[in-house]
């Protein structure tokens, strides 16, 4: 009787270690053990973020999620994700918990990026969220637009050539052999004037008048340059004449137009003794004809008898 007391009391505390021992790595494999401090994030979306969730840092283990709950905010709902961390951890207050997946097939985590800010955030702070993205939500999107995008524009487009292919691939097919005979001719053509010019216009001679001509056309650009340079020269010496002249130059005109004005006025003055002139001139020449002595006698000639030849 007493031994299977024993036995009793042996299988029980095997079992009571094996619970404890058990509890004891759930609790390791959680990362609940030890003393933690709280800090939060906000986030707009937790889809699959939820109690127990990893909390990494740098991707290092530090925690897990211990509560989710919704906050108002106006009209937009926003949540809370409250996480248990180790107990001294250094979190700077720049640092971001951005919610990411970083495989395929793993569960999301929450992981913080540490800043560079000197200041360290106290426990119960807010570490700023990031939301991660959601790689299966961007292919779904992706996938759509590529269908909207194939039924949109790809089949149409697809169903544009193959009625042009039906519509005139056998008239082009039909005229095919016209054109490759069209191509041959034009390449012997294009055979026999390529040897002409290789014959005729690349002769030794006429490389050489080649070879004159662009040297005389380098002299005549040369000259060109100079003679622009002159131009220029020129044209600057003009500006600057007629710069330090200024003022001479604007003298004459006033001096011009003052000419012009005296002129005009006394026009009719001049044109009427110009007339007058013109006019003594020819009664002066009519007495010379009539009696050149009267150049030496300075006296006018007697009149001649009447019926005397003039």
């Amino acid at each position: 009787m007493q031994d299977s007391r024993i036995n009793y009391v042996v299988v029980g505390a095997f079992v009571t270690a094996m619970l404890v021992a058990f509890v004891v790595i759930i609790s390791v494999l959680a990362g609940s053990t030890g003393d933690t401090d709280e800090y939060y994030t906000v986030y707009d979306n937790v889809g699959g973020v939820k109690l127990g969730t990893l909390v990494y840092y740098e991707g290092y283990q530090i925690g897990q999620v211990d509560e989710v709950a919704p906050m108002g905010e106006g009209a937009k709902v926003r949540f809370k994700v409250t996480m248990a961390v180790q107990e001294g951890w250094q979190i700077p207050d720049d640092s971001v918990a951005r919610a990411q997946v970083s495989g395929l097939l793993s569960a999301i985590a929450i992981d913080i990026q540490g800043g560079k800010s000197p200041t360290i955030l106290k426990p119960g702070a807010q570490i700023e969220g990031v939301e991660g993205t959601n790689i299966f939500a961007t292919l779904a999107d992706i996938s759509s637009e590529f269908q909207e995008l194939s039924t949109n524009t790809i089949q149409p487009l697809l169903a544009s050539i193959n009625t042009y292919v039906n519509q005139f691939g056998a008239t082009t097919m039909q005229h095919l052999p016209a054109l490759m005979d069209n191509l041959e001719k034009l390449s012997a053509s294009l055979e026999r004037t390529s040897g002409i010019v290789e014959k005729e216009l690349l002769k030794p001679e006429n490389r050489e008048q080649f070879d004159a001509i662009m040297t005389n056309l380098n002299q005549v650009s040369n000259d060109l340059k100079q003679t622009s340079a002159l131009l220029n020269k020129s044209i600057t010496n003009v500006n600057q004449v007629v710069e330090n002249n200024a003022g001479n130059v604007d003298e004459a005109m006033r001096s011009l137009r003052y000419t012009l004005d005296t002129f005009s006025r006394h026009v009719d003055d001049i044109s009427q003794n110009i007339d007058a002139t013109a006019r003594n001139m020819s009664e002066f020449s009519r007495a010379i004809r009539a009696n050149p002595g009267v150049l030496l006698s300075g006296k006018d000639a007697p009149d001649p008898p009447q019926g005397a030849p003039k």
